[in-house]
This record gives C-alpha cells, structure tokens and sequence, in this order.
C-alpha cells in the first residue's frame, strides 16, 4: 500500500499500485471466486439439510457466511481495469521516451477486502482441512494451473494457495518512498496520454517492479521494460 497523494482516503482504505500482469491477477480471484461459491452452496445446503452420513460442513473464518467471497468480487470488480490495458491506454516510458515499461495503475481498496484476502490463503492453506474440502480445493488448484500456466496435469493445492497469498501481498506492498513518488505521478496524470518518467522515477519504477516480482511468482515473469 502507499500514501494516498491527495490525502482523501479513509482509514479503512489503501491507495496500491497494480502492475498490468496480462490478466493473471484476475484469473485468481476468477478461480477463487467460484471455489468460494462451491462453498457457500454447500455450507448453505448442509445447514438446510443436515447430512446423516457426515458432519455438516464448517468452514474456517473468512470462508463461513459469504465473508470472503463479497471481498473477492469487490477485489475482482476494482482490478478489471487495471489488466491487459490496450491501446486506449498511455504508455508509461523511460525517460528518454526509448521504451515502454509495463503499466501500473492507482487503485484505491477497500483495507478489510486486502485482509480477507490474506486469511483466505491462510484458511486454505492450513493442516487439517476436512478432506472433502482439501478434495474441492485440489480440484480448483488443477483448473488455476490450467487457466493460468496452461498446464494439464494436476497441481498441488499449495500452489494455487500461494498464488492467492502472493496477490493479496501484491495489493499490501509496504509504502516507501518509491511508491508514493509512483502514486504522486501516475495520480497527476491522465491515464489516456503517455507518460515519461524523470530520472528519479524511473529508479523508483525499477525498485518498485522488483518488489512485486519478489512477491507475484506465478505465470510468465513481469518484465521490467517492454521494448
């Protein structure tokens, strides 16, 4: 997260800086989503008609009562525009203007739908699952191989969980100096024109992108400059 530039965010908000992944982001929150859905329909089917064979099903917080899924389609509606930006969208170049850099994007979130997000993969992710659920869970982290490396054979849960917990860490990136010379920019900037950053810019630019490849571990790599 970073200072808001303007000063006008509440404190239950943070302003991020979202880097255009081609659509990777959202691809998790897709698969979440209907995982999350799966999820509801089942707590809610089970608490209507309580199994004989079984135990209803329990869900760990944020997952019981809809908590998490609300957060991932607010989470899902706010990153749209941010992904696999075409050409109506400025460049943001070098300072010379000699190369394009992959976009970033100024998005203000809600704080509580970035913490939900976060205890998600930790719920998922934790020992002890009831193994009706780790069996739901292994079955969506196939289909997120598949959807986002274009892999057919069967993946480990974990990876699926650490694709979760490596966005929500991408939309919780600790502010510095860099960010909020970022954030200051990008905000004073139409979105429509290209924008040419200074010299101090673009080193925070390259500090900033090395931050989030540290953190985003999935799919293709996020290449620093796009000639």
């Amino acid at each position: 997260m970073t200072s808001a530039p303007t000063g006008d965010q509440r404190p239950n908000q943070r302003v991020v800086l979202v880097a255009d992944l081609d659509g990777q982001p959202l691809t998790v929150l897709s698969v979440l989503e209907e995982l999350l859905r799966d999820l509801a329909a089942w707590e809610e089917s089970d608490a209507a008609d309580p199994p004989e064979t079984r135990e209803a099903l329990r869900l760990p917080a944020p997952l019981t009562g809809g908590v998490a899924l609300a957060a991932v389609r607010r989470l899902a509606q706010a990153l749209q525009p941010t992904q696999s930006l075409g050409p109506a969208r400025g460049r943001l170049l070098g300072p010379d203007g000699s190369y394009e850099h992959t976009p970033l994007s100024v998005l203000i979130l809600r704080s509580a739908d970035i913490d939900i997000l976060a205890a998600t993969a930790r719920a998922l992710g934790r020992p002890g699952l009831e193994p009706d659920l780790v069996d739901v869970l292994t079955a969506y982290a196939d289909r997120f191989a598949n959807q986002l490396a274009g892999r057919c054979a069967p993946a480990d849960r974990a990876e699926f969980v650490v694709g979760i917990a490596g966005l929500a860490g991408l939309l919780d990136l600790a502010p510095t100096e860099a960010t909020q010379l970022l954030v200051a920019r990008l905000s004073a900037s139409p979105s429509s024109l290209d924008l040419a950053l200074t010299d101090a810019e673009e080193a925070a630019y390259a500090c900033t992108i090395d931050r989030m490849m540290a953190m985003w571990v999935h799919g293709s790599e996020l290449t620093r400059f796009r000639c």
